[in-house]
This record gives C-alpha cells, sequence and structure tokens, in this order.
C-alpha cells in the first residue's frame, strides 16, 4: 500500500508540472540543459538545479558524469517530497480521497462512467468501484505507465534519493503529501473528471504527446520541451497556483538552507523555465545561474 501511494504522488508531479510555459524569457542554445549550477550572493559554495521527469524507464535512467559530481559535492538533497518520510505516508488514504462525500459515480454521466469502467477493466483489470472516492487527477498517473514504451518504467526521484542516501546525504521536502494533494482541492472535481475522460478518449494522441515530451527530456532539449509544454491548453488558468505560487514559496525556502548548506535541488523540470521559473526568480534575487552539461 505504502508503494502505491508513494506512486501516485510521485506522478502527480506529471499532472501538476506538465503546465509551464516560457513567457517572455529568452534562453540561448548554451543554455540547453537541465542541471544548472547556482553561485553568487555571497555563497561560500555553489548549489545546484536539476529538471526531472516524473517518470521513465529504468533503462533510460543514466546519469552524467556532471550530474554525479554535483550530487557529490552538494551535502542536500532537496525534493519537491520526501518520498521517504513516513510522515508522508501517516494517513495518505485521506489526502487521496475527494472531499464531501463526493464520487465519480456523481460527477460523470452514466454513459461516461461506463465508458470509463470499461476503460479501467481492459487496462488495469480493476473495476472502477475501487476508485469510487478517488480525486480523479490522480487516477490519471494510474495510465503514465501504459504510456511508455517499456515493460518496466520507475521513478527518477526515488533512483536520486537512492544514490543520496547511498552517500549518506541529507533529504529535505518543500512540500508534504497534504500540502501537494490540498492543490487539486483548489480545482473542482467536475473539471478533473472531465480532463480524465479526455485522456481515455483520445488515449492514443495523448500518448504520442506523452513519448514526444519525454524524448525531449531524454535528449536534454530543455528549449523543445519548454515549447512543447508552453503549447498545452490544459490548465493554464490553474498556473499560478500549481506552479507560479510554489516555485516563490520554494525559492525562499532555498534562500534560508543555501548560505549553511550546498543543495542538491531535483524538481520537475516544468518548474525551472518561464518568467516565474525557478531559474528567473533566482537570478532576480541576485544569484548566478549556469547551465552544466549534463550529455553523457
Amino acid at each position: 500500500m505504502k508503494k502505491s501511494i508513494l506512486f501516485l504522488f510521485s506522478f502527480l508531479g506529471i499532472f501538476i508540472s506538465s503546465f509551464a510555459q516560457t513567457n517572455a524569457v529568452v534562453y540561448q542554445k548554451n543554455d540547453n540543459s537541465l542541471l544548472w549550477e547556482i553561485s553568487g550572493n555571497g555563497l561560500a559554495k555553489p548549489s545546484y538545479l536539476f529538471g526531472t521527469f516524473h517518470l521513465m524507464c529504468k533503462e533510460d535512467m543514466v546519469f552524467s558524469k556532471n550530474f554525479t559530481n554535483a550530487l557529490s559535492n552538494a551535502n542536500l538533497l532537496v525534493m519537491e517530497m520526501d518520498l521517504g518520510d513516513p510522515k508522508n505516508t501517516f494517513g495518505a488514504m485521506e489526502f487521496i480521497q475527494m472531499k464531501n462525500g463526493e464520487s465519480l459515480s456523481k460527477l460523470l454521466s452514466k454513459n461516461d462512467y461506463e465508458r470509463l469502467n470499461k476503460f479501467f477493466k481492459d487496462s488495469l483489470k480493476m473495476s472502477l468501484s475501487f476508485f469510487e472516492n478517488m480525486k480523479p487527477a490522480f487516477l490519471q498517473a494510474l495510465f503514465y505507465p501504459m504510456m511508455m514504451s517499456c515493460k518496466q518504467s520507475g521513478s527518477l526521484e526515488e533512483n536520486i534519493m537512492a544514490q543520496a542516501k547511498k552517500a549518506n546525504k541529507q533529504i529535505k521536502g518543500l512540500e508534504t503529501i497534504a500540502q501537494q494533494s490540498s492543490l487539486l482541492d483548489n480545482i473542482s472535481y467536475k473539471e478533473q473528471a472531465k480532463s480524465l475522460m479526455e485522456l481515455i478518449d483520445d488515449f492514443k494522441n495523448q500518448k504520442l504527446n506523452f513519448e514526444q515530451l519525454l524524448q525531449s527530456y531524454k535528449s536534454q532539449n530543455a528549449l523543445e520541451m519548454s515549447k512543447l509544454i508552453e503549447s498545452d491548453p490544459e490548465l493554464k488558468n490553474q498556473k499560478p497556483e500549481l506552479l507560479d505560487n510554489r516555485n516563490l514559496n520554494w525559492v525562499k525556502q532555498f534562500e534560508t538552507l543555501m548560505p549553511n548548506a550546498s543543495l542538491f535541488v531535483a524538481v520537475g523540470a516544468g518548474h525551472l523555465f518561464g518568467e516565474m521559473g525557478l531559474i528567473q526568480l533566482l537570478r532576480k534575487k541576485g544569484y548566478q545561474l549556469k547551465p552544466v552539461e549534463n550529455k553523457n
């Protein structure tokens, strides 16, 4: 049960982080990296910022020498959420459930409910009744592994966290499981259910779009990723809450931590770019951010 709950919250990042926009910020060709060094502003040691992709084929989880060195040089791994913290698993089922007795059968028409139930049975070999009260956004996460071209996929964050633990590094989460889940309570369940139905009705094209985004990530083509993300119209109205406000909060935490520790920050790549992305927000605070070559 613990692993399945962490799975949902780990890959919820795909749902939340995939709506960043580049806005008016222009990035240069040599900025085309997902690994950045943070220095200046009186920092004694540099920190590092790395954009993750929450779900990848296990054979694609290969890290560059510069990535390994950066993680080794840092003494604190900072992630969106510490997946190993027991506080983030205790009572997690409560956060996954919709509030006020809401259910899928109430949100969906009878026809849509039956179609969704058939999709669950055909794809996951499970009845929709098991997920009747779960927030629809979480249900989307269940289908992302089906979009992969491989049989074995996993969480890049868990892999990075395992490396940090092996090196006896401290790990800090920027948010708790309750905080991340609460973001979805501010998006109407009706809207989430509609998005879920759009996913299953257009699954073939959704899979192609997902693969294109993943290929851009694997090739470290950050600029192409930004363009692909910018063209996605879904949930743009929620961008301030799902991305911008969280980035502002995270930067405040970085400013508190960096004078006393060298950080390796690993968060969804969608949080890095744009006028309200972490790179620009840190630059506005006076820090120097330099792209680091991250190809093998």
